[in-house]
């Protein structure tokens, strides 16, 4: 019966402890395995109508799970979309993005003027009726 070696330490002048020193900056460096590379995220310039679920969630910033969750609750426009041929399949779930960017529009044209106000606000400056002012005029008088 033989004794599996592959997880066993080597000697001092083994090369497992070697080949450690030699690996590139991306491998994890105690067990020699290469960190997961991340795919880039490239967003259409002018994407479809109906987007998948994974997709509206990279469109709006969410996670799919929380737009899967405000599908279910009635929150977005959504449309499940099952394949005719197979009636007991599971259907998939798109989001209409147009229907969506057209009520977020009319949420800011109905929105109330101190929503509007934030506008004004990027450009003054902090009100002088701070804590600050209150104690440099305290000691003045």
């Amino acid at each position: 019966m033989q004794e599996s070696t592959q997880n066993a330490p080597e000697s001092l002048c083994g090369t497992r402890c070697d080949h450690l020193s030699e690996m590139p900056e991306g491998e994890h460096q105690k067990t020699g395995r290469k960190a997961r590379e991340r795919e880039e995220i490239r967003l259409s310039e002018n994407p479809s109508h109906l987007l998948s679920k994974e997709g509206f969630a990279m469109y709006i910033g969410k996670t799919v799970d929380a737009i899967v969750s405000m599908a279910k609750a009635g929150k977005l426009p959504a449309v499940y979309m099952a394949d005719p041929l197979k009636p007991g399949g599971n259907a998939e779930l798109y989001i209409n993005r147009k229907a969506w960017d057209e009520a977020c529009d009319r949420l800011i044209e109905n929105a109330p003027q101190e929503w509007h106000d934030w506008e004004n606000r990027l450009f003054l400056f902090k009100p002088t009726s701070g804590r600050r002012n209150r104690n440099i005029s305290g000691k003045a008088a």
